[in-house]
C-alpha cells in the first residue's frame, strides 16, 4: 500500500482514558472575559469546561484566581490545569465551578486551543451496523489497515471504513477532502506517507491537479504540487 501515514496524524498526540488517539486540540489557555463581582475565596475555584467538539475527547479543567478587597471579591486569572483534548474551534462558554461563587459572580471566559499542538486527519465516516454505525459522523483515526482502508473511530463505535468520493459516505465507507492553493477540493481515494491520490471535487477557479492525479499532503497550507488536507 506503500508507506503508511505517521500515526501523529491521527492526534496521537491527545490521549483519552481509553487509551485511543483523539484528533483535535487542548486547551492552551483562558481568557477572562467579565472579572464579576461576589466571589468568595474561602477555598480556590475549580473550573471545567464544556465538552470538546470531537467523539472521546477529554473536557479542560483548571482553576480561578481570586481577589478579595473587604466584602468583594472578583476573578482576576484562570489557570489551566488539564489541557483536556478533542477541540477543535474557539469557544466562549460558561464554566462550572465548584464551590459557586457566592454573590453575582459573572465567570464567562474564551477557551483558545492551542495553534501548537499535532493536528489530526478528519473526515465523515459512517460505520457499518455490526460496529454502531446508524448515520455518518465526524471521525477519529485509530489505524491504518490499507492506503484507503482505515480503522476509525465516531461517536457510534469503532470499525473499519474505506475511502469514497462523497459528501454522504454509506455504511463502511468515509472520505478524506484536500484543498489546493486555487481553493479547489478534491476526494483523497488514497493516501501514504508523502502522497495522496485525488479525485476532483469542488472548482475554484481551476483545478490543479486532474483526477486521480499523485500529490504531495501536509495538515498545513497548500503550496505548488501539495494538498492541505482537511484536519481538526
Amino acid at each position: 500500500m506503500g508507506r503508511p501515514i505517521k500515526k501523529k496524524f491521527f492526534g496521537n498526540t491527545n490521549i483519552s482514558i481509553t487509551g485511543e488517539g483523539v484528533g483535535g486540540e487542548q486547551v492552551a489557555s483562558v481568557l477572562l472575559a467579565t472579572t464579576g463581582t461576589g466571589w468568595s475565596t474561602t477555598t480556590n475555584v475549580t473550573w471545567v469546561a464544556s465538552a470538546p467538539q470531537l467523539p472521546g475527547g477529554q473536557a479542560a479543567s483548571g482553576s480561578a484566581t481570586i481577589v478579595k478587597t473587604a466584602e468583594n471579591g472578583w476573578a482576576s486569572g484562570f489557570t489551566v490545569t488539564d489541557g483536556g483534548s478533542g477541540y477543535t474551534s474557539t469557544a466562549s462558554v460558561t464554566l462550572t465551578f465548584s464551590p459557586v461563587p457566592t454573590g453575582a459572580g459573572s465567570y464567562v471566559v474564551v477557551l483558545n486551543p492551542s495553534a501548537t499542538l499535532q493536528n489530526a486527519i478528519r473526515g465523515s465516516a459512517y460505520l457499518l451496523a455490526k460496529d454502531g454505525g446508524v448515520s455518518s459522523k465526524t471521525y477519529d483515526i485509530v489505524k491504518q489497515e490499507a492506503s484507503h482502508r482505515y480503522l476509525v473511530r465516531t461517536a457510534d463505535g469503532i470499525g473499519q471504513c474505506k475511502l469514497v468520493a462523497s459528501n454522504s459516505p454509506g455504511a463502511g465507507e468515509m472520505n478524506l477532502i484536500a484543498t489546493d492553493t486555487n481553493g479547489s477540493t478534491y476526494w483523497v481515494m488514497k493516501l501514504t506517507a508523502r502522497r495522496a491520490i485525488l479525485r476532483q471535487r469542488s472548482m475554484s477557479g481551476s483545478y490543479a491537479f486532474a483526477n486521480n492525479a499523485r500529490a504531495g499532503w501536509t495538515l498545513g497550507s497548500a503550496s505548488t504540487g501539495i494538498v492541505s488536507i482537511t484536519n481538526a
